[in-house]
C-alpha cells in the first residue's frame, strides 16, 4: 500500500512537472512571438526587386536610394539588372553587366546596404532566364535539329546523310544566335541519333515498332550509314545544337545566350564565373552583404534538348528514346496513345534534369560559397508558362522558394483558376520539404502611379492567407541623378521607390507586413488536409480553394508523389517528414495511378490514415506496375472494408464524418465573407483573419480551440488587447470580431485563465454590433439597446455614443513646385478631382488641411470615456497632428487615432497631411497646355478592370484625391 503510494505521488509529480514544462514551453514561445511582432526582425521586413535599367546607375543615387529603403523600413533588395521595351528610348543605356564600371557600383551598392544591417540578393543574369556574354556554346540552351533523306530499293552501305539544317530564325520569329564555324556547321553540336522509318506506299509508317534504329552503324566523321537496306526507308539523323534562344530583356551591352538549364557543367560554370567576378571584387562574400542569389522565373521558349537526356530518360523510364525521336518533331503523324505517353515520359524526364542540374547544381555550388539560392522555381509554370519542371519538387531543391502575385489584374485558364497567384503552390513546397521561408514577388502591377499601400493590401492579405510569409515588393527602380519625377521605372510593378509621393509615410505599411510575416515565421501551418495533386508533370496547384477546395472553414497543403511516398501514420494522423500533421489525405482525380503511389496508398489505409479520392480506372505505365495490381486498386476502394480510400465524398465530409468540424466557422461563411490561415507554435494558435469585402463586417466567429485564452493582435499598430467576450461551446471558442472594409486581425490562443466579462453580445441584427478590441477595454461603436450574456445571466445594455463632425471649411494647402496654389479655403470636404481648377484638379503631391475646432469637455461625461478622431475617407495616405503633437501616419481603413490624451478643452487645431499619386499630374500634363510637371517613360498605362488593355494618359481617368472626410469625433466609453 505505500509502495502504491508512493508510485501515485511519482506520477503526480511527473505529470505536475510536464504540465510546468508545456505551460513553460508556451510561455516562452509566446514572447518570443510576441516581441517578433511588436518589434519585427529584420528577416521578417519586406525587401525589393531594386531594377538597374538598361545598366545606367549613379553610386551617389545608388546611396541615396538604399537609405530611402532603409527609412521605409526595407530589410534589403535583389540587385536586378535589366533592359527595356524596344519602344523605350528615354533610358540611356550603361556599362555592360558585371563590367568593371558595372562592378564599381555594386561594390558600392553592398558596402551601403551592410552599414545599413540590410541583406542582399543578386539576380543572376542581366534580365532573365540565367545566362550572360561569357557563356559558351557547350553550355548555351540546346535544342535538338534533323535532316530526313528517302533510301528506295535494295542498296549497300555508305549512304550520305546530311547534315541538318537549322533555321535562322526560330520559333518565336526572332533571329537565331548560333555560333558556327567556317564550315557551316555550328561550333557547338553533337550528334544524337539515326533512326529509319519504313515507308508504305511512298509514305512513312509511324509505328513505332517498326522504326529502326541504326545509330551504330553511323560514321559521324564521314556522316555516312553503313547499313544494307531492304525495301524504302525514310532516314532520320537527329543532332543536338544551340537553340539561339537570347536572355530575354538584357541592358544594351550585355546581350548573350541563355545557359542550358538542363546541363549540370552549364549551371555550374554560368555560377562559378559570377561568383569568382564578384569574389574578385569584394572579396570573400560571406564577409558582404550579399546573401542569396536569385534565378528569376524560368520563360524560355524554345525546344529542349540537353546532351545527357537519352541516359536520363532510359534510366527514368526503362526504354531507349531514339525510336521516338520522330514523334517530337512530328507528333500528328503518330497515334495519339502513343504520342502521350512518350511526351508524358519525355516532359518527365526534362523535369528531372531541371531540377537536379539547374536548381539543385545551383544550390549546392551557391551554398558552397555562404549564399542562399531563391528562385520561382518551375515557374511561375503552368497555365502561364509552359515550364516543364514539376514545381513542388523544384520550389523544394531551394533554399527559399519564391512564388508571384500581382493585383488588380487577373487572369484565368480555361477551369477559371487565377494563374497570376502562385502563393498557395509555394507555400505548400516549403511546407513539405521544411524550408520555412515563404518568399514572394508582391504586388506585380501595371497601373503605374495609380495605387497607394491601401489598394494593395487585400491581394496582400489574401497572399498572406495563403502562406505568404516574405514579402518582395516588385519593384524599387533606380533613377540616377537629374532624372525628373516620377522619373523612370521598369514597366511593370508597383513602383515603390523614393520618387513616390506617399514613400516618405510608408513605414507604417512596411510595418504591417513585416508583423505578419513575423508571426508566420515562428510558427507552423495548421491544416486537416494533405492534397496530392497527382503525378502529372509539368503541374501545378493553383490559388487556395481554386483547383481544389478542401471544404468551408477547412485548410490543406498541396503534396507531389516524392513527399506522399515518404509520409507516415501516427495516430490516425498523416505525419510529413518535417513533422506536420493532417487529418486527410485527398487524391487528384487522375485516372490512372502510379504504380508507386498505389503501394503506398494501400500501406497508409492499412496503418489507419483516412484517404478520399476516387478510383483510378487503370494502374499507370510507369515502371513498377504488374498486372496484380488492378486487384489492388478493388481491394483499396472496396468501400465494404474497414481500411479503405473513401471514394464519392468530398474532403470536408470525410472530415465531418470523423467528428472533426471546421477549423472556423461563422454564420455566412457560404459567403467567404472572411478568409483565414492558422498557425500553431507549442500550444499558442494563431488564426490571421481578413474581411475580403469592401464593408465594415463584424461576425461571431468560431474557432476550433478548448482552454484557451483568446487575445486580439492588430498588425496595423503592433497592439495586443484581451478579447474578454468569448464563450466555450464544445469544441469551439465563438467571440464576436470586428472588422473594416479590407480589414485584418490575428486572433491569438493561449493557455491560461481569464476573467470572461460577457459570453456574448446581441443587438437587433443579426450578426454583433461593431466592436472595438484595445489595450483600454472593448468598446461598442454603435449606439443602441443590447443584450449581454454573463454566464447564465442576460443583461439590458443601453450604449450611447457621441459622435460630432467637425463642418465647415478647411483651410489647405498646396505645393508651387507641382502646379498647386499655395493655399485654398475648402467650404467642405471633397475630392480634388472634383475642383474646376485645373491647378487643383490635376495637382500630385502633398497637401496640409488644418482646422481649428473647439472641444467641450462638458458635453460628454460616460465613465472611462475614450474620444477619437475619425478622418472618414481619404486618399492616399494621411499624417495627422492634434494641436501640434503628431498622432501618426494612416493608410488603412479605419483612418482613426485616439485622441483622449491630446484634446484639450476649448480650442484645438488638427492638421492633415495627405500624399496622393503622380497619376493625376501626369494626366493633366497630358491633356493641358502649358508647363509639363512630370518627367516618365511610361506613355500608356492600364486601368483597373480592364486587365492588360492600355490607354493613354490623356484618357485615363483622375484617382479620386485628398482628404474626404466626413472627420468626426466620436466619443465612447469600454464595456
Amino acid at each position: 500500500m505505500k509502495t502504491r503510494f508512493s508510485t501515485f505521488i511519482a506520477l503526480g509529480l511527473f505529470v505536475c512537472l510536464q504540465c510546468n514544462f508545456a505551460v513553460g514551453q508556451s510561455t516562452s514561445a509566446y514572447e518570443q512571438v510576441k516581441s517578433s511582432f511588436q518589434s519585427p526582425p529584420q528577416s521578417a521586413r519586406p525587401k525589393v526587386y531594386w531594377w538597374w535599367l538598361n545598366g545606367n546607375v549613379d553610386s551617389v543615387r545608388v546611396k541615396e536610394e538604399i537609405a530611402a529603403m532603409d527609412r521605409a523600413g526595407l530589410s534589403g533588395f535583389d540587385l536586378f539588372e535589366t533592359g527595356v521595351p524596344p519602344v523605350d528610348t528615354m533610358v540611356e543605356a550603361g556599362p555592360a553587366f558585371l563590367s568593371k564600371e558595372s562592378l564599381k557600383v555594386i561594390r558600392v551598392a553592398l558596402e551601403e546596404a551592410k552599414k545599413r544591417n540590410m541583406d542582399v540578393g543578386f539576380n543572376m543574369a542581366s534580365s532573365w532566364n540565367a545566362g550572360g556574354t561569357w557563356v559558351t556554346p557547350e553550355n548555351s540552351a540546346k535544342s535538338i535539329y534533323d535532316s530526313r533523306i528517302e533510301v528506295k530499293g535494295k542498296s549497300g552501305g555508305n549512304i550520305k546523310l546530311p547534315f541538318p539544317q537549322i533555321s535562322k530564325i526560330d520559333a518565336a520569329g526572332k533571329t537565331r544566335v548560333i555560333q558556327y564555324q567556317r564550315n557551316g556547321k555550328p561550333v557547338f553540336y553533337q550528334e544524337v541519333a539515326v533512326v529509319a522509318i519504313p515507308l508504305k506506299n511512298g509514305k512513312p509508317d509511324w509505328d513505332p515498332a517498326k522504326i529502326v534504329d541504326v545509330s551504330s552503324q553511323f560514321d559521324p566523321e564521314s556522316e555516312k550509314l553503313n547499313w544494307t537496306l531492304t525495301g524504302d526507308w525514310e532516314v532520320h539523323r537527329y543532332i543536338c545544337s544551340n537553340s539561339g534562344e537570347q536572355l530575354k530583356r538584357p541592358s544594351k551591352y550585355s546581350s548573350g545566350p541563355i545557359i542550358d538549364h538542363f546541363d549540370a557543367q552549364a549551371t555550374e560554370a554560368h555560377f562559378l564565373h559570377i561568383i569568382n567576378v564578384l569574389t574578385e571584387e569584394m572579396g570573400d562574400l560571406r564577409n558582404t552583404a550579399l546573401k542569396n542569389l536569385y534565378l528569376a522565373s524560368y520563360e524560355a521558349t524554345g525546344f529542349t534538348w540537353t546532351t545527357t537526356l537519352p541516359a536520363v530518360f532510359k534510366a527514368l523510364t526503362s526504354y531507349e528514346i531514339n525510336k521516338f525521336l520522330p514523334v517530337l518533331l512530328n507528333q500528328s503523324s503518330f497515334e495519339k496513345g502513343v504520342v502521350e505517353k512518350f511526351m508524358k515520359d519525355y516532359q518527365r524526364t526534362l523535369s528531372e534534369l531541371m531540377i537536379t542540374n539547374f536548381y539543385k547544381k545551383a544550390k549546392e555550388v551557391a551554398n558552397a560559397h555562404g549564399l542562399k539560392i531563391n528562385s520561382e522555381a518551375g515557374g511561375p509554370g503552368m497555365p502561364m508558362h509552359n515550364v516543364p519542371a514539376e514545381p513542388l519538387k523544384a520550389l523544394g531543391a531551394l533554399d527559399l522558394p519564391r512564388g508571384e502575385f500581382w493585383i488588380n489584374y487577373n487572369a484565368y485558364n480555361d477551369q477559371g483558376v487565377d494563374f497570376l497567384r502562385v502563393v498557395k503552390e509555394v507555400s505548400s513546397a516549403s511546407h513539405i520539404y521544411g524550408r520555412g521561408i515563404v518568399e514572394e514577388e508582391a504586388f506585380t502591377s501595371s497601373l503605374n502611379w495609380q495605387e497607394g499601400p491601401f489598394d494593395m493590401k487585400p491581394t496582400g492579405d489574401r497572399a498572406f492567407c495563403e502562406g505568404m510569409n516574405r514579402v518582395v515588393i516588385h519593384g524599387f527602380s533606380h533613377n540616377p541623378s537629374g532624372i525628373g519625377y516620377p522619373g523612370i521605372v521598369y514597366h511593370a510593378g508597383t513602383h515603390f521607390n523614393d520618387k513616390r509621393i506617399w514613400h516618405p509615410k510608408i513605414r507604417p505599411f512596411t510595418d504591417y507586413l513585416a508583423r505578419v510575416s513575423a508571426v508566420f515565421q515562428q510558427t507552423d501551418f495548421v491544416a486537416d488536409v494533405l492534397y496530392y495533386y497527382g503525378d502529372a508533370v509539368p503541374n501545378y496547384a493553383g490559388p487556395k480553394n481554386g483547383r481544389f477546395m478542401a471544404g468551408l472553414g477547412y485548410d490543406y497543403d498541396v503534396i507531389n508523389t516524392e513527399i506522399l511516398l515518404q509520409l507516415k501514420v501516427k495516430d490516425g494522423k498523416l505525419v510529413l517528414p518535417t513533422g506536420g500533421q493532417y487529418n486527410l489525405l485527398a487524391l487528384e482525380d487522375e485516372g490512372d495511378i502510379n504504380p508507386a503511389v498505389l503501394l503506398k496508398i494501400e500501406e497508409l489505409v492499412s496503418a489507419g490514415a483516412t484517404i478520399t479520392g476516387a478510383k483510378p480506372k487503370k494502374v499507370s505505365d510507369r515502371p513498377g506496375g504488374t498486372p496484380a495490381m488492378a486487384a489492388m486498386i478493388d481491394k483499396v476502394w472496396n468501400q465494404n472494408s474497414k481500411a479503405k480510400v473513401v471514394a464519392g465524398k468530398q474532403p470536408f465530409e470525410v472530415l465531418q464524418a470523423n467528428n472533426i468540424g471546421p477549423d472556423i466557422n461563422y454564420s455566412d461563411i457560404a459567403l467567404n465573407t472572411l478568409d483565414y490561415i492558422h498557425y500553431n507554435k507549442n500550444g499558442l494558435d494563431f488564426y490571421f483573419v481578413r474581411n475580403t469585402t469592401d464593408e465594415w463586417v463584424s461576425r461571431e466567429i468560431s474557432f476550433r480551440q478548448q482552454a484557451r485564452v483568446p487575445e486580439i493582435w492588430d498588425p496595423i499598430n503592433g497592439s495586443i488587447s484581451p478579447a474578454t467576450i468569448y464563450n466555450q461551446n464544445g469544441k469551439y471558442i465563438q467571440l464576436p470580431v470586428s472588422l473594416p472594409p479590407m480589414g485584418s486581425t490575428f486572433v491569438v490562443f493561449k493557455p491560461g485563465k481569464q476573467e470572461v466579462k460577457f459570453s456574448k453580445i446581441t443587438g437587433t441584427q443579426q450578426h454583433p454590433p461593431m466592436l472595438n478590441y484595445t489595450p483600454d477595454g472593448v468598446f461598442v461603436m454603435e449606439a443602441g439597446a443590447f443584450e449581454v450574456k454573463k454566464q447564465d445571466q442576460s443583461l439590458p445594455l443601453i450604449n450611447n455614443v457621441n459622435v460630432e463632425t467637425l463642418t465647415g471649411a478647411w483651410e489647405v494647402f498646396f505645393s508651387l513646385e507641382w502646379g498647386g496654389p499655395e493655399r485654398r479655403l475648402f467650404p467642405e470636404l471633397s475630392s480634388w478631382t472634383d475642383s474646376e481648377e485645373e491647378s487643383i484638379k490635376y495637382y500630385s503631391g502633398m497637401a496640409r488641411y488644418k482646422k481649428p475646432f473647439y472641444h467641450d469637455v462638458n458635453a460628454t461625461l460616460m465613465k472611462d470615456q475614450r474620444v477619437f478622431l475619425d478622418l472618414g475617407d481619404l486618399s492616399k495616405v494621411g499624417e495627422v497632428w492634434l494641436n501640434g503633437e503628431p498622432l501618426g501616419i494612416t493608410w488603412a481603413k479605419p483612418y482613426r487615432f485616439d485622441i483622449t490624451d491630446k484634446l484639450k478643452a476649448g480650442n484645438n487645431l488638427v492638421e492633415i497631411e495627405i500624399a496622393n499619386v503622380w497619376a493625376n499630374r501626369i494626366i493633366g500634363d497630358a491633356r493641358t497646355d502649358g508647363k509639363d510637371y512630370t518627367y516618365s517613360n511610361v506613355l500608356t498605362t492600364t486601368v483597373v478592370g480592364f486587365g492588360r488593355q492600355r490607354f493613354s494618359w490623356e484618357e485615363t481617368p483622375l484617382v479620386e484625391s485628398g482628404l474626404l472626410g466626413p472627420v468626426r469625433l466620436i466619443t465612447v466609453s469600454p464595456l
